[in-house]
């Protein structure tokens, strides 16, 4: 049965602070998922009218490093970083690819909260 797990709330974060980030890791427990290596993680921000306001990258240094790649065991960290979005309520998504190009676009989301910053 695929894993999926939507609804996840992140803490609040002000704009302008650093936000910790987050690491997930998931095995196969029948071998029919994840049968292919992990080979890219994207993360995307959407505000509320929808428009994407942000994405990291495991292809972009310093954003998302994939720590286990392997077929039927993955895991990766989205680093923690200076979030500089506006105030507001932003939906997630984690998008992963795998080796064979299947992409998955939303077994990971949620929504997190971005306060104003309180140095402004």
């Amino acid at each position: 049965m695929p894993c999926s797990l939507k609804n996840i709330v992140f803490d609040n974060v002000a704009s302008g602070e650093t936000w910790g980030g987050f690491t997930f890791a998931i095995t196969s427990s029948d071998d029919t998922e994840y049968a292919a290596a992990l080979s890219r993680v994207r993360m995307t921000w959407k505000n509320a009218s929808g428009t994407v306001a942000l994405t990291l990258d495991s292809n972009t240094a310093g954003q998302i490093t994939i720590t286990t790649a392997t077929a039927y065991a993955w895991a990766f960290t989205v680093e923690p970083r200076t979030l500089s979005l506006t105030a507001g309520t932003y939906s997630w998504a984690i998008e992963t690819t795998d080796a064979d190009g299947v992409v998955d676009k939303d077994r990971l989301a949620g929504i997190q909260q971005i306060l104003s910053d309180p140095h402004a």
